[in-house]
């Protein structure tokens, strides 16, 4: 993602301070001195994702070679209302998507209205901060937890992964839905409450992942896999090429933005190198000395998103009721957890489903890396018996969803074990996208298909666990 931002005053190096770890800034300022200061804040992993650039901020020339027409987001926060107004006219004039802007006097925020231009007014903005303070006593949104929380407000769009389902489905370490807004009613939620396209919904958790779950929630638009973390982990017990080349792939054509290789061996110079220069060079090792214990434990209590695992795990000790370190690691950190079989890149997408909260989420995922990826997508249902009630009504069910998204969503229908049938089909796709649902029993008796689905498809699958 990339940010032009045009000037380096106070406000222009706050941003540069809390934005430098995860975006790449263009930074505008005819004050040599100011950009001087500004390289003072930077450390050493930004310095190659900074760029500074003395001169006119309302310079269309000088903003072209900033790249302002592939920019994600432009923000203009110099003291001079005309020079931010018109900065931000010409970003519009590029088309740049999102456009902010400083207000610096009351009298200019009409100006600002009638461009279009979202403003913050520092005067008001400071005052109510100071406000709420003052007569609540209550810490600001912006800095909870000494900055290591935060809170937002997002209305809730009818194409938002949670509209139409119960608050207690969304279960994350990282964020919270505390409170709903419907027209003028404040609703505490509870577990079960439902979510409704409009409604307006507080976010609290961590600032780091909360603007990318904000924006999903917002815009319905593709972010895979932003709403569960912004790193993938990939690990290797040893050296498996596909599991490499799996991880590649992802961390390319997603919105992946680092990546950590944990390895049970030293790992080879060729190996990072053919993961630098994708996205910058967020890129780290890490050897382990017990394997898949010490991995384990290092993971269990994050959230990342995704996890790369070699295709060397058995099904056999789920008959057992022992569930296998990879559905392990997906229900302890709720996290999407690939099973590399080196069937990228991603061409034909499958969907197992069966009506359940787990088996939607799942191909909504679907829905998000079949328009990433522009591949085809197809939702599997295996019934046990023909002419099943249900199978209409996950059909018209699906074609919402296709319509809704505008993404086309074959629906197939076979008969006979759902584990077994899948695992057939799988043998003609490249992707298989499974929903499970956290802290489900499964053995020889009474077998929890999903898990199962994990270990034979004959393509590389990923794991969505859901909570319970």
């Amino acid at each position: 993602m990339k940010l032009i931002i045009v000037g380096a005053g106070e406000v222009g190096r706050e941003l540069i301070k809390r934005l430098q770890k995860e975006w790449k800034l263009v930074v505008i300022d005819q004050d040599e001195e100011k950009l001087h200061r500004v390289v003072e804040l930077l450390n050493s992993e930004s310095l190659n994702r900074v760029v500074l650039l003395q001169g006119d901020g309302t310079s269309k020339l000088l903003l072209k070679k900033a790249g302002i027409e592939e920019t994600t987001a432009f923000t203009a926060c110099t003291g001079d209302d005309e020079v931010n107004l018109e900065a931000c006219r010409i970003a519009k004039e590029f088309g740049v998507p999102t456009i902010f802007a400083v207000s610096n006097s009351t009298e200019n925020d009409e100006k600002y209205e009638k461009e279009g231009i979202n403003y913050v007014n520092k005067a008001i903005a400071t005052a109510s901060l100071l406000e709420r303070q003052i007569e609540s006593g209550i810490v600001s949104p912006t800095n909870i937890g000494l900055g290591q929380g935060e809170i937002v407000e997002v209305s809730v769009m009818p194409t938002s992964i949670l509209a139409g389902y119960p608050v207690g489905k969304f279960t994350s370490r990282r964020w919270r839905i505390v409170a709903i807004f419907r027209g003028d009613r404040l609703i505490l939620p509870r577990p079960k409450t439902v979510i409704k396209p409009g409604d307006r919904i507080l976010i609290v958790g961590d600032p780091k992942i909360l603007k990318y779950i904000a924006g999903l929630i917002k815009s319905g638009e593709p972010q895979f896999p932003l709403q569960f973390g912004t790193e993938e982990v990939v690990f290797l017990p040893g050296q498996y090429e596909e599991a490499v080349k799996d991880a590649r792939f992802f961390y390319e054509n997603t919105k992946l933005m680092k990546v950590s290789f944990y390895t049970c061996f030293t790992a080879t110079s060729s190996l990072i190198k053919s993961f630098e220069g994708i996205k910058g060079d967020e890129i780290r090792t890490k050897k382990l000395k017990t394997c898949e214990k010490e991995f384990f434990q290092e993971i269990k209590e994050e959230n990342f998103g995704l996890i790369v695992m070699p295709d060397k795990y058995r099904e056999f000790p789920l008959f057992l009721g022992i569930k296998t370190l990879p559905v392990l690691v997906g229900e302890e950190t709720l996290s999407p957890v690939a099973i590399a079989r080196g069937t990228t890149p991603v061409e034909r997408i499958l969907v197992p489903v069966s009506g359940s909260f787990s088996g939607i989420r799942a191909l909504e995922v679907g829905i998000e890396l079949s328009l990433m990826l522009n591949a085809s997508l197809t939702a599997l249902y295996v019934s046990p018996f023909e002419n099943e009630d249900k199978i209409e009504n996950l059909r018209e069910r699906i074609t919402r969803l296709s319509t809704m998204y505008k993404v086309p969503i074959e629906f197939k229908v076979r008969y006979g074990n759902p584990i077994r049938e899948f695992a057939d089909e799988s043998r003609n796709f490249s992707l298989a996208v499974i929903g499970a649902r956290k802290g489900k029993k499964t053995n020889w008796f009474n077998p929890y298909p999903p898990y199962h689905m994990l270990h034979r498809a004959k393509c590389t699958s990923i794991l969505i666990c859901v909570g319970e």
